[in-house]
């Protein structure tokens, strides 16, 4: 199993949209792709550096590959650039392998 971490920022007046362009559209992109086994929305207790909510995405894949191919999906590959467009901070992502 493979674990994609995206990090970022936005605004704390965009908060409420983010969540529900999450809800409306990135959770159903992602689940309908093969090997997606979960996919969370995290956010920071407390707002950081000038008053921007720092969050996050993890997303849970059966395998290395399966995430590659569903990032490539054109829905997939829609609703990321529609949430972009709220982003405060260039995104970081990270991809882990779980070991045990």
């Amino acid at each position: 199993m493979v674990i994609r971490l995206f990090l970022s920022a936005v605004a704390e007046a965009d908060l409420d949209d983010l969540i529900a362009m999450f809800k409306a559209d990135v959770v159903p992109a992602f689940t309908a792709a093969p090997g997606c086994l979960g996919i969370e929305l995290i956010r920071a207790e407390a707002a950081g550096v000038g008053g921007l909510i720092e969050g996050g995405v993890i997303i849970r894949w059966d395998s290395a590959e399966s995430m590659e191919t569903a990032l490539t999906d054109p829905a997939v590959v829609e609703s990321q650039e529609r949430v972009r467009a709220l982003l405060r901070r260039e995104p970081l992502r990270k991809v882990y392998e779980v070991i045990s």
